[in-house]
């Protein structure tokens, strides 16, 4: 089997490359950054350089069906949101694609869509209402409040956006500083009180082959999560399984949760891969893409990981002196491996570059490492004819 990893540049994607190679398959990775850390991967057979999917997507597109053809690929593997554009040119694309198709990914993704779908299958969820313009965000907010709120774009992630009136972050973005649209609305939403948690599945035809639950237990400054632990399954299985079985859903499949005292509440969907994949072995994450097996497996509980890159570089760190020497000391790096050493290399290389950039434009790390690779909504151009 030769396999295409479609963003080198997010770390998730090492780990997969890693895995794919360990069941045998032959392993190219691509991005439009040439310093991206799987690209350096002794887990890799070739690199290959391409255009930006947000600013160039039929470009992307074109490149990425060459290297198909080329390289003789037989699946492609996306990791982030380049996938969706891979998705969205699949008729173009002479490979099998381990992700849903484009109109699944527009649900699911789309946190104003996924909201509409959790209450068709009875799933919880926070109080929501979703805004189109700005007056529109002023009346949802007045129609939750004195209760504390959060308003984020429906196409959004990493906590970069991120308007509320409770905790540290309060007062930190107002209503003139959003931009609602209909193509990108924002979801005004009760907040809920408890601890985060997260899943991530590996689903071929609407079957989850591997599935393990998360916490994370370390945040950054900038509020993503930089360690992560393995946790007891406390029901999202049976959340994954009904949305896998609804859409006959292959790909990545993955979930943020709130944990109360009530139980849990849905809080997003992810169609792409996430840190999960560091909690799991290589050869189950290798042998569910690849659909090498037929069994569901569930990852142990009490696995710890962190990204090292995120705790040394860039205004993300949060631990500082002792904290942060215990914290390296005692937590296994997600990327570092004794047989592929340079991934965590270029990792450090990676943050020390948007970090850089972000700086020098005033944006956050996450909007700047994403900005060539995202999606935020808006229409694709249709493929050339």
């Amino acid at each position: 089997m030769n396999v295409l990893i479609t963003c080198g540049r997010f770390f998730p994607a090492i780990a997969i490359a890693r895995a794919l190679h360990a069941v045998g398959a032959r392993v190219d990775a691509a991005d439009p950054y040439k310093l991206a850390p799987t690209l350096h991967s002794h887990a890799v057979s070739a690199a290959h350089v391409v255009a930006p999917p947000a600013s160039e997507p039929l470009r992307f597109a074109e490149e990425v069906a060459r290297i198909v053809k080329e390289r003789g690929i037989d699946l492609i593997v996306p990791s982030w949101e380049e996938g969706f554009y891979v998705a969205r040119y699949a008729d173009s694309i002479d490979a099998e694609i381990f992700a849903p198709p484009f109109p699944v990914i527009e649900t699911l993704h789309n946190k104003a869509n996924f909201m509409r779908l959790c209450a068709e299958l009875g799933l919880r969820t926070p109080k929501t209402v979703v805004a189109t313009s700005n007056e529109e965000l002023r009346a949802a907010v007045a129609e939750i409040e004195p209760d504390d709120f959060v308003a984020r774009p429906a196409f959004s992630r990493g906590g970069i956006v991120y308007f509320t009136n409770h905790g540290p972050r309060a007062g930190e973005m107002s209503a003139d500083d959003c931009r609602p649209s209909d193509d990108n609305p924002y979801l005004v939403q009760e907040y809920i009180d408890g601890r985060d948690a997260c899943s991530v599945s590996v689903v071929r035809d609407g079957k989850i082959l591997v599935h393990t639950t998360y916490e994370p237990t370390v945040a950054s400054a900038g509020g993503f999560s930089v360690q992560f632990t393995s946790i007891d399954d406390f029901g999202t299985l049976d959340v994954a399984t009904k949305v896998a079985e609804k859409f006959g859903y292959t790909g990545f499949l993955c979930f943020d949760y709130r944990r109360t005292e009530d139980g849990f509440v849905m809080i997003e969907c992810n169609p792409l891969s996430t840190a999960g994949c560091y909690l799991l072995p290589e050869a189950w994450l290798g042998e569910g893409i690849l659909g090498k097996t037929s069994e569901l497996r569930i990852g142990e509980s009490g696995l710890r990981r962190q990204l090292d890159a995120y705790l040394l570089v860039g205004p993300g760190r949060k631990l500082k002196g002792r904290a942060l020497v215990h914290e390296l000391l005692s937590t296994p790096d997600a990327v570092l491996s004794a047989h592929d050493i340079l991934p965590a290399f270029y990792c450090l290389i990676n943050r020390r570059h948007f970090s850089t950039r972000a700086d020098h434009g005033h944006h956050e790390v996450m909007s700047t490492f994403a900005q060539d690779i995202e999606w935020d909504g808006s229409p694709m151009p249709e493929p050339a004819s």
